[in-house]
């Protein structure tokens, strides 16, 4: 992949864990100081904010709140338990 250059969208889903915002947090960091990523986002509960365009630019992010994220207990950017139909009952999600 040397050579890919663009935008970086990270999503999560099921129930917050206690390293859900650790994992986020690295994921933000180092897309951050990464010269082939263009852009960093966060999507807001998980593929619905994807499928709703709700995203949160982490490049406005305090780089000292991002290093707290790593430390913050529950889902910082909210997370979901949705379901995608089979794409053969409703691709209705996927062509969005």
């Amino acid at each position: 992949m040397k050579g890919l250059k663009g935008a970086l969208m990270f999503a999560q889903s099921g129930g917050p864990t206690s390293v859900i915002n650790a994992s986020a947090a690295g994921v933000f960091i180092e897309g951050l100081n990464n010269e082939l990523i263009t852009d960093v986002y966060g999507a807001v509960h998980g593929i619905r904010g994807i499928l709703n365009e709700e995203f949160i630019d982490i490049s406005k992010e305090d780089p000292k709140e991002l290093e707290l994220l790593k430390y913050t207990p529950s889902s910082a950017l909210g997370s979901v338990r949705y379901k995608l139909k089979d794409a053969s009952v409703d691709d209705t999600d996927y062509k969005k």
